[in-house]
């Protein structure tokens, strides 16, 4: 096969595979705005929550402010638990991202500079 051919054939491939892994780079970002996104809101929730619960603990009888507090104490060891296991899942799963697009852009830019090599040089390093 033509060497010229098969250049041009590696410079496509490398623009293909860089732009799939560009692509999995931006969706890495997309998921990590959104992730900042949601903990703001789960923050702003929380501190909703606590403020709603003083009011009810500042108002309620001796008898009921125990339950509240440990209903209270329940509730945030729940939400922190889930909270943790959602930032972890989300870490690992742009974690597993990252390092795919970082593979395929390297990998295309790999492709893309074989492509570009002079002919003469790439006739040499192909059998």
């Amino acid at each position: 096969m033509d060497s010229v051919l098969v250049q041009s054939w590696l410079s496509t491939a490398g623009i293909a595979i860089d732009l799939m892994g560009f692509v999995l780079l931006l969706r890495e970002w997309w998921l990590a705005f959104f992730h900042e996104t949601a903990t703001l809101e789960y923050e702003k929730q929380r501190s909703w929550e606590r403020s709603l619960r003083h009011h009810h603990h500042t108002h309620a009888s001796e008898q009921l402010r125990s339950h509240l507090d440990a209903s209270a104490r329940i509730h945030d060891e729940m939400a922190e638990r889930s909270a943790r296991d959602r930032h972890v899942a989300t870490l690992r799963s742009r974690k597993q991202v990252f390092v795919l697009a970082t593979v395929l852009i390297v990998a295309g830019s790999l492709l893309q500079l074989a492509g570009a090599l002079p002919g003469p040089i790439f006739s040499r390093l192909m059998p």
